[in-house]
């Protein structure tokens, strides 16, 4: 698009193309002219193309501004100039044209893929050998059956065809992405250029652009824009023209050429953040498109979203664009105008694969017209030819019955056969000679070399240099970091809050006994906390990767380059994390006051912090779905955890898992920080329990011994460098090799990832935007024959035909309605003073521009807004609105959203079961379920799990919309609202659906349906229109009438241009009103004519008349819900229960995580004795028992977010309440963690050597069961406090240290600081789950001291042991002498028996077991409650 410049027609080729154009283009005027209608176009087509440029020589503007003005100058002189400064730079364009020659396309049969669940995972991991595909026997589908065309360069081809035809898959192979089918046979060539080193070399020269819209939510347009041309911006410009004016001066081309110059600064937006609309975000998507300079480009049904003026302006700017840059665009849309349909130079048609018509679009309706069919009046052409396959909706010309082609065979026999065809043969082959004589190759090959910025490696497909590759990606970073500013919020605030706790928690750490071991602690949190702080990052990772993958697949940076930036932009913000945590605990906890100490403590918690983003980020570069990476993540942690040297120290450390310690990096951060803090420090010991013996009499250091270790004999301190070594850490290996190995690990790590994201698909073809269809075993649809494809078509008509009265008349009014919002600057109004009526029997299109207001008046009638202010007067059948009008009313959103898990049949019983009155049997119900997806098509994906896009598994996007319509209308409501059902359907679909309403209207029903790009022939089945033009306002309302006169005569009469008879009186109203994005100066307010006209007086009599005579509180009996509440239950809780059975991912990914965290504590504490080192162990693997809990939630957050959407929906809509939801998804939970309770105990339980006795086995699983029912619980109540998954990961980090910090077991409560001893660890859960399992385990073992447990110390001359020792036992000391009979050397164990070392050490009492047990239990029973609270007052999405 951008090289447009340098290869510009002369005028006259320009007026030719627009003369072109002109002839069906517009739907305002006749379609008959002359030269001086061309010649008038082509002057507008100037007067809106002069903002796209400047004079190089002359201006150095600021035309990058979106609302500055622009310089108006004149578009010859523009071309002229343009093109000599093109030849004088000696620059050249990039031609290209595609060839497909014999191409078939095969992929997976429908019955390759089995719905899967927990079981079948199992039984696929038990047979490792089909993941080689041994053994897998599976049809195989062809998708494009020999097909052979061509598209020159300056050339636009459309293709055409119903769903499952083959359009999208021709689109994705021409644009050389193939990972999603099986087989391509054929030969694809690109200007001569074979397609294998096409994508090798000059992949983002041939661009796909999906029917999704996949960006940055929190980015504006203009960032958005910013970004994808700084990565695509030529080397060779036009002379003086720098980087920034290039990039400036397409932004405002693209802003002016697709109505985006009033969005440059609005957020792009997504379903939870506001920002542009539907079709404002797609105009983006376009947009983006352009900036690729590429010289092919497949648009797959780009135009869903916008009405049918932008759809055209749209088309038109391609057909501009590709005949001034001589690009070469392939298009597939679903529904297209006439006036689009005539843009084009050819068109391909398709029908189950097979090629009906390869030919010009000009003469494709004579031709299909002399096999014998019939085109109505005002039908589109289109419509007309997707529709010929279709026997109920094509008409035959009088005697053709017998000889017009019947089937896609059919067609595909006639087409070969006929002499367009060996027509287009010779074309082509003409074609291919020119282009091997025009080295159009070689051409080709050199302007993209000279396309490449300086320093860009010349044989990768990158047009910018690695550098400005990072520096864009880098800007782009800084831009989402700080616009997210919820997660940096509750960072920075976690990190503060953490830091204080900690640091208070061991404040002022006293320079002795207890102080070295508060030390260890107080530097474990510390390198811990910052480390776990990093696993926020894998959230973020997989958000952004649908992005890189489509930016991938165009081209525009190396992956490795946006993981360099990420690693640029987490250097400031990990050295303010670091700098805020070490200033708020370094100082309040009293650690080593030098400033060198200080700022290496810094120095290396931040490399800390930033080996473990790589860490995390490289867990989840490999797998593709976050489950999966959070447990692997989680299973890795507790190894990290485990291993640092504090939790199993050196000397425990088994032979089997030793190593782990050496791979650690956080290992070698603690040594540091430990190392740093420690080396060259005096210990004292003195004072109680800093010795051995201690008390009166017991003055003399020659017969006493620290009990610190590392002490000597007659000394009363502790060296530091003592201490360490006794830890097997060497005081000099604080830099080499430690603070070197963390700064390695930084760097293979982010090395490894680098590398990790090049290799994933390494081409960029993805199989996104493609989707595999899932089925019930044995429910996969076989290949229909042409004869049972007859015999479904006629019982669909029959189905139709039968659809009789099912619905009550009601009558809905809406009066003066008003909706603003809040807005910086006060509020923003959306909806302007908004009156209408429906009803029984009328159905009511709801007209208007992207951005009018339609979606949000709908949202506003179907009381689904939550936020801002709404006001008016809405009433049902003269009645104010009661509790029951969500539920009798049907509201199709514009956003698909449906529970992934469940087949299109079973959402749609579901939604009967709930939403259909209660007397109604269940069997008459599946009836009339079976009738909607029989009139809806979906027989062949009834069976089919919905899936979700995003994973390219499921129903496509067209299949989604059916879905969603049909999920309302198996309700049998009484009112019914639409939000574009007829977007991304094509022709067929759409008439189906909208005859299907002009029935249900007809049954009674009032409808209301926004729809945006309707035919002529779909808009004649509306009866009245409200038309709605920006800023909210009315501009019409009331009958269309035959023929559309009412509505026509109105625009025409109040000076409105006259439409033409042919016109589609659709786009003839959108362009009178100014919809679309073309200049509309000149255009009248329509709003301000219709509120004085004498029709807008005579509804607001109509509704003033419906005001007085309304009863405001109507005492007729409301039902909220269809059914009672234990049918709800019953019904949500066994969906619930087939989609957790399905889960199969997140289930197997926790029991994966939950055996591994069982069996490698188990195995890290092998067989404990009953040393006090291995009661100290029995402590801590209790702690570390609670890694179970944290999977559980970790896990359970993103499970319950994704459900509640998900409930939100069906709640909205009033399937049932938010208690059965509730009720439903913890009680499976529970469920689950009662197995995972088993086999976490198998694992642990005897490989650690607990005490194996019934009591304490059983008090082992109770007390698990109790603490996992807390921990799930917590879990859910903290995710839903927010709406994303990175805020409830921040609150994790902070909620599980402070529980682990103030359990009792790292910090005794009589070390802790009064103010949290005396409350903050008594509403522990984790001190009464710690102390529970450790007395239950402990109360009855001996201590049998080792040699590395004994403290050695000499008598005075002439006593023993015993006696040397008799006051100190007196006096309550703990422990025993090995001889007591000893006169020289005594052995003192610290402690007797097990119980009088947690008494001792902990206060801890076996009497608590049971006590302990039952506050557990009650914490848990706390959480659910307030869960059932959180999930009432959230259970309203924010809209």
């Amino acid at each position: 698009m951008m090289q447009q410049q340098n290869n510009n027609p002369s005028n006259a080729s320009l007026a030719e193309t627009i003369t072109t154009e002109k002839k069906h283009s517009n739907p305002v005027k006749a379609s008959s002219i002359d030269i001086n209608d061309a010649m008038e176009e082509y002057e507008q087509v100037k007067r809106e193309l002069s903002h796209i440029s400047r004079q190089a020589s002359v201006r150095h503007g600021t035309l990058e501004e979106g609302g500055a003005e622009a310089e108006i100058f004149n578009l010859d002189d523009f071309l002229q100039n343009m093109t000599q400064e093109s030849k004088t730079a000696g620059l050249r364009s990039k031609h290209l044209g595609v060839v497909w020659k014999n191409l078939t396309v095969e992929g997976l049969g429908a019955d390759a893929h089995t719905i899967p669940n927990i079981l079948t995972a199992v039984t696929s991991i038990l047979k490792p050998w089909k993941y080689f595909g041994i053994g897998i026997t599976s049809s195989r589908k062809t998708i494009l059956q020999n097909l052979t065309g061509f598209c020159k360069e300056g050339e636009m081809l459309l293709v055409l065809g119903r769903p499952g035809a083959g359009c999208t898959s021709l689109l994705r192979v021409l644009a050389n992405m193939h990972a999603s089918y099986t087989k391509i046979d054929g030969q694809i060539s690109y200007g001569g250029i074979e397609a294998t080193e096409f994508g090798k070399r000059y992949r983002g020269q041939v661009i796909y652009n999906a029917e999704e819209d996949v960006h940055y939510s929190v980015l504006n347009v203009k960032q958005t824009l910013q970004f994808a041309l700084r990565t695509k911006t030529p080397g060779a410009r036009l002379p003086n023209e720098t980087k920034k004016e290039f990039v400036n001066k397409i932004i405002y081309l693209l802003g002016n050429m697709l109505g985006l110059t009033k969005q440059m600064n609005t957020l792009v937006g997504d379903a939870f953040l506001r920002g542009l609309s539907g079709g404002e975000r797609k105009r983006l998507s376009i947009a983006e498109v352009m900036t690729t300079q590429s010289a092919v480009t497949c648009w797959d049904c780009s135009t869903r979203g916008l009405d049918a003026a932008s759809a055209y302006d749209f088309v038109k700017s391609l057909r501009i664009m590709t005949n001034v840059g001589k690009k070469t665009t392939i298009a597939s849309f679903y529904q297209a105008s006439d006036g689009i349909f005539d843009l084009f130079d050819k068109i391909l048609l398709l029908d189950a694969g097979k090629c009906l018509y390869f030919g010009p679009a000009s003469e494709a309706k004579a031709y299909f017209e002399n096999l014998g069919f019939y085109c109505q009046p005002r039908k589109s052409i289109p419509d007309f030819l997707t529709g010929l396959c279709n026997l109920v909706e094509r008409q035959l010309l009088p005697g053709a019955e017998h000889h017009a082609p019947k089937h896609p065979s059919d067609f595909e026999r006639a087409y070969y056969t006929s002499s367009m065809y060996k027509r287009m043969m010779a074309e082509l082959e003409t074609y291919q000679n020119q282009v091997s004589q025009e080295n159009q190759a070689q051409n080709f090959k050199d302007a993209v070399t000279e396309e490449h910025q300086k320093r860009a490696f010349q044989k990768q497909p990158y047009t910018a240099s690695f550098y400005q590759q990072v520096k864009a990606l880098t800007i782009r970073q800084a831009l989402l970091l700080m616009k997210d500013h919820e997660s940096l919020i509750s960072r920075y605030f976690t990190v503060l809050v953490l830091s204080l706790i900690t640091a208070s928690c061991f404040f002022n750490l006293p320079l002795d006994g207890s102080g070295a071991f508060g030390r260890s602690g107080m530097l474990m949190f510390t390198a811990l906390t910052n480390a776990f702080l990093s696993e926020t990052e894998l959230i973020v990772f997989f958000v952004g990767r649908p992005i890189l993958e489509k930016h991938k697949h165009f081209a525009m940076y190396r992956p490795s380059a946006f993981y360099l930036a990420q690693v640029l932009t987490d250097i400031p913000l990990s050295i303010a994390q670091v700098l805020l945590w070490s200033i708020c605990s370094y100082f309040m906890a009293g650690l080593n006051l030098t400033a060198s100490r200080f700022f290496t403590h810094i120095l290396i918690l931040f490399f800390v912090n930033m080996t473990m983003n790589g860490f995390f980020r490289l867990l989840g570069t490999p797998v593709n779905k976050y489950y999966l990476a959070s447990q692997i993540a989680g299973g890795l942690l507790i190894a990290v955890f485990m291993y640092i040297g504090f939790m199993v120290p050196y000397e425990s450390m088994p032979p089997w898992f030793f190593w782990i310690f050496w791979i650690n990096p956080i290992a070698y951060g603690y040594k540091a920080l430990l190392i740093n803090e420690m080396s060259g420090q005096i210990y004292s010991c003195e004072g109680p329990g800093n010795s051995v013996p201690f008390g009166p009499g017991y003055d003399d250091w020659s017969h006493k011994i620290c009990t610190m270790k590392g002490g000597q004999p007659g000394e009363n301190f502790v060296r530091g460098d003592a201490f360490l070594r006794t830890l097997n850490y060497e005081p000099t290996h604080l830099w080499a090799p430690d603070f070197i190995a963390l700064v390695g690990f930084f760097i293979l790590f982010t090395i490894a990832v680098a590398i990790a994201l090049e290799l994933k698909n390494k081409t960029g073809d993805s199989a996104s935007g493609s989707s595999t269809k899932l089925y019930l075993p044995g429910k996969a649809p076989k290949p229909r024959t042409e004869q049972e494809e007859e015999e479904r078509l006629r019982k669909q008509q029959e189905t139709t035909d039968k659809l009789s009265n099912m619905a009550t008349g009601a009558t809905f009014s809406w009066h003066h309605v008003d909706y603003s919002v809040p807005f910086k600057g006060g509020p923003l109004q959306l909806l302007n003073d908004v009156s209408g009526i429906v009803k029984p029997g009328h159905l009511t299109a709801l007209m208007g521009s992207s951005g009018a207001g339609k979606t949000t008046l709908l949202d506003v009638l179907a009381q689904r807004k939550t936020i801002g202010k709404v006001d008016g007067r809405i009433y049902l059948n003269n009645e104010t609105l009661q509790k029951d009008f969500e539920r009798i009313t049907a509201y199709c959103e514009q956003m698909d959203i449906h529970q992934p898990m469940n087949t299109v049949r079973e959402i749609m019983q579901f939604s009967a079961y709930l939403r259909q009155d209660a007397a109604i049997s269940k069997e008459e119900k599946d009836a009339y379920v079976e009738e909607i997806i029989e009139l809806l098509e979906m027989e062949d994906i009834a069976d089919a799990q919905i899936g979700t896009v995003e994973e390219g598994c499921g129903i496509s996007v067209e299949e989604r919309k059916r879905l969603t319509i049909g999920v309302e209308l198996v309700s049998k409501p009484k009112l019914l609202f639409l939000d574009e059902p007829t977007s991304g359907l094509d022709a067929q679909s759409s008439f189906n659906i909208v005859r299907f309403l002009r029935k249900l209207a007809d049954a009674g029903w009032p409808v209301l349906c926004t729809i945006h790009q309707p035919s002529s022939i779909l808009f004649e089945y509306f009866d009245h229109l409200l038309l709605l033009v920006r800023g909210g306002r009315t501009a019409y309302y009331g009958p269309i009438g035959k023929d559309a006169r009412i509505m026509i005569d109105y625009f025409e009469s109040n000076g409105g241009p006259r439409c033409d008879p042919q016109a589609n009186p659709a786009e003839y109203i959108l362009e009178v009103v100014g919809a679309g994005t073309a200049a509309t100066s000149g255009i009248k307010d329509w709003a301000d004519i219709w509120k004085k006209s004498p029709q807008a007086q005579a509804l607001e009599q109509e509704l003033e008349g419906i005001h007085q005579g309304a009863q405001k509180n109507p005492s007729r009996k409301t039902l909220t819900y269809a059914t009672n509440f234990g049918t709800q239950l019953w019904f949500v809780f066994n969906r619930l229960w087939i989609i957790y059975w399905r889960s199969y991912a997140y289930n197997i990914g926790r029991f994966i995580s939950i055996m591994f965290t069982s069996l490698f504590c188990g195995f890290s504490y092998w067989k404990m004795a009953y040393t006090i080192s291995d009661m100290q162990n029995r402590a801590f693997i209790m702690l570390a028992t609670l890694m179970m809990g944290e999977t559980l939630i970790l896990a359970g957050q993103p499970k319950l977010l994704t459900e509640r959407l998900y409930f939100r929906r069906e709640y909205a809509s009033r399937f049932y309440s938010w208690l059965p939801f509730a009720i439903s998804i913890i009680t499976i939970e529970i469920f689950y963690a009662l197995i995972y309770v088993v086999f976490f105990q198998c694992g642990i339980f005897w490989s650690a050597g607990f005490v194996n006795t019934a009591e304490a086995g059983g008090y082992f699983y109770i007390m698990m069961v109790a603490c996992m029912i807390w921990a799930i619980s917590l879990g859910f109540l903290i995710a839903s406090l927010g709406e994303h998954e990175t805020i409830g990961a921040v609150i994790n980090t902070l909620a599980m240290i402070i529980l682990f910090l103030f359990a009792g077991l790292l910090q005794p409560p009589d070390a802790m600081p009064n103010f949290y001893s005396s409350w903050l660890y008594w509403a522990n859960p984790y001190h009464y789950y710690v102390e529970g399992l450790l007395v239950n385990e402990m109360e009855t073992l001996p201590i049998i001291c080792k040699e590395r447990d004994v403290k050695i110390f000499t008598t005075p001359p002439g006593q023993t042991c015993g006696e040397y020792m008799t006051n100190f036992f007196t006096m309550g000391g703990t422990g025993y002498l090995q001889d007591a009979n000893a006169t020289d050397v005594c052995h003192y164990c610290a402690f007797t028996s097990a119980q009088e070392y947690y008494t001792t050490t902990y206060n801890w009492s076996a009497s608590h077991k049971w006590r302990n047990l039952g506050i557990v239990f009650a914490f848990g029973t706390f959480n659910i409650l307030v869960f059932f609270v959180l999930t009432f007052w959230r259970r309203k999405a924010q809209r």
